[in-house]
C-alpha cells in the first residue's frame, strides 16, 4: 500500500464528533526544509553525513532519489540516514531525467546545485510542478553562466541544464523574500570563481546558511546582504538531527487552541527565529503556550504545551515584515482568523499563488464553503471573525495541496463532522502520519 493509499484508508477510519478534544503528546514530524538541505549538503561534503529523523515524506524522497540517480550513495536504517559524500559537486550523469514529482523545493535547489556540470541534466515534474515558475531562479543563474533549455514552455518544467564549466560570482538583489531562491543562489555561489553577494528584500528561513556553516562553509550576513565564499576545500560530513517542522505543527496547535478542553504537548518543535512567526503571533496575545526542555545546539528546539483558549484572540496583521517567518502556515492561520475577533489582513503574499496550487484562491474558496467571511486580495486575504463555521453544502477539495488538505481536516474538527475531502492523499507530500497521529490524539468526552 502506498503512502497515499494509507492516508486515504486512515481518513476513512478517522472519526470526528462535536465533543472531541486533543489530548496527549504529539511528536512533531521532522522539518521538510531541513531534510532536503541535509541530503544535499551531505551529498557535496567529504565523508559520511548521518541524518537522524529525516522526514520520510514524498517531497524529501524525491530529493533522495534524484541524488541517488546522480551517483550519491544514500542508505536508511530505521530513523537514521547515511549519505556518502562526493567531496564536492562531483556528480555522475543520470541515465534518465530526474523526476522531481511535486517537489518545488527539490527543483529550485537543484537548479543551483547542478548549475556547473559537465553533462546535460533534464528535470521533469508532475502536472502541478510543471505549472510553477522557475525563471525567478533560472534567470539570475543564467546571468552568471548557467545554461538552460526550456523543453516546453518558458519558465516551466521540463527543462535541461546544459553542460557548463564556469560560473561567475553573483551580485544579486533578490526581488522577493524566498528561501528557495536564496538557497539555490547560495549553492551556485559555492561553485563560482569569486566571492558572491546576495541582497535580501526581507527575512526568510535561514536553514541553508546555518547548515552551510555547520558543514564548514564560509558565509556571512551584514545588513541583509549575504557574502558567500566559493569552496576551496570540500565541506566536511556531519551528524545532525532534524528538528520538528513548525509549519506542520501549526495545524494541531491551532486545533488544540480551538477545541474545548484540549491539552496537547508538541515535542521537538523548532525554535529557529526565522520559523517562529506563528508562535510569535500567538505569544503577542498571551495564548496559553508553555515552553519546556529548550535546546540551543544547532537548530534550537523545545517542547510546547498548548491548552484551549480561554478568551478569543484578536485579529492579526501579516505583511512583508513577518510573512517570511510563517508563509507555509498561512492556510491554518486563515482558518484560525475565522475564529478571532476583528479583521485579519494578510498582504505581500503573492508567492502563495505559485505553490502546489494558487493557495490564496483555494483558501478563500474552501473556507467560504464553511461560511467564512473572507475576501481574496491581489496579494493576500482579508478575513473577518469570529464566525460560527457551518457544514458545507458543496464538496470540499484540497486541490492536491497538502497544506490545504490539513487545513480542511482541522476545519472539520471545528464543525464536529467528517466530510469527504478530494485530494486528501496529498498530505503524504509533507506529513504522511498526520491522520494517524490525529486519530491517536482525539478524545471524546462522551465515550
Amino acid at each position: 500500500m502506498t503512502k497515499s493509499e494509507q492516508i486515504q484508508q486512515q481518513f476513512k477510519e478517522l472519526q470526528i464528533t462535536p465533543t472531541q478534544s486533543l489530548q496527549g503528546t504529539y511528536q512533531t514530524p521532522s522539518d521538510k526544509s531541513i531534510s532536503h538541505r541535509a541530503l544535499i549538503f551531505g551529498a557535496i561534503a567529504k565523508g559520511q553525513t548521518v541524518i537522524n529523523r529525516l522526514l520520510p515524506a514524498a517531497d524529501v524522497l524525491r530529493t533522495k532519489t534524484a541524488l541517488q540517480q546522480l551517483g550519491v550513495k544514500i542508505t536508511t536504517t530505521g530513523e537514521q540516514t547515511t549519505v556518502e559524500g562526493q567531496g564536492g559537486f562531483k556528480f555522475k550523469q543520470p541515465q534518465q531525467p530526474l523526476n522531481l514529482g511535486n517537489s518545488g523545493t527539490t527543483t529550485r535547489l537543484f537548479l543551483g546545485l547542478l548549475a556547473k556540470q559537465a553533462f546535460p541534466i533534464t528535470l521533469v515534474g508532475d502536472a502541478s510542478l510543471s505549472q510553477r515558475p522557475m525563471a525567478r531562479v533560472v534567470t539570475p543563474l543564467q546571468a552568471v553562466g548557467m545554461k538552460v533549455n526550456y523543453l516546453n514552455e518558458f519558465d516551466q518544467l521540463p527543462l535541461t541544464i546544459l553542460p557548463n564549466q564556469h560560473l561567475q560570482a553573483l551580485n544579486y538583489q533578490m526581488p522577493i523574500a524566498s528561501a528557495q531562491l536564496k538557497s539555490a543562489l547560495i549553492l551556485a555561489a559555492l561553485q563560482a570563481d569569486q566571492p558572491s553577494k546576495i541582497g535580501q528584500l526581507a527575512e526568510s528561513r535561514n536553514h541553508t546558511e546555518l547548515m552551510l556553516t555547520q558543514f564548514g562553509g564560509n558565509i556571512n550576513e551584514k545588513q541583509r546582504c549575504l557574502q558567500i565564499q566559493p569552496l576551496i576545500q570540500p565541506l566536511i560530513g556531519q551528524t545532525l538531527t532534524v528538528p520538528g517542522d513548525p509549519s506542520t505543527a501549526a495545524f494541531l496547535i491551532t486545533a488544540a487552541l480551538l477545541l474545548p478542553n484540549s491539552r496537547l504537548t508538541v515535542t521537538n518543535h523548532s525554535l529557529n527565529p526565522t520559523r517562529t512567526g506563528f508562535l510569535q503571533l500567538l505569544e503577542a496575545q498571551h495564548a496559553p503556550l508553555t515552553y519546556l526542555n529548550k535546546t540551543t545546539a544547532g537548530e534550537p528546539s523545545a517542547d510546547i504545551q498548548i491548552k484551549t483558549l480561554i478568551t478569543p484572540l484578536k485579529a492579526f496583521t501579516i505583511n512583508q515584515k513577518n510573512l517570511g517567518r510563517l508563509i507555509d502556515e498561512i492556510p491554518i492561520i486563515s482558518l484560525l482568523a475565522t475564529q478571532v475577533v476583528g479583521t485579519t489582513v494578510i498582504r505581500d503574499a503573492h508567492e502563495l499563488r505559485y505553490k502546489e496550487t494558487d493557495r490564496l484562491h483555494v483558501i478563500a474558496t474552501e473556507l467560504t464553503k464553511f461560511g467564512a467571511t473572507i475576501t481574496e486580495l491581489p496579494d493576500g486575504l482579508q478575513i473577518t471573525g469570529p464566525t460560527q463555521l457551518k457544514r458545507p453544502s458543496v464538496p470540499l477539495d484540497a486541490h492536491q495541496d497538502h497544506r490545504i488538505a490539513m487545513m480542511l481536516v482541522v476545519a472539520e474538527l471545528l464543525i464536529g463532522e467528517k466530510l469527504p475531502i478530494a485530494g486528501i492523499e496529498s498530505i503524504a507530500i509533507s506529513n504522511p502520519t498526520f491522520i494517524k497521529d490525529l486519530i491517536s490524539l482525539l478524545k471524546d468526552e462522551n465515550k
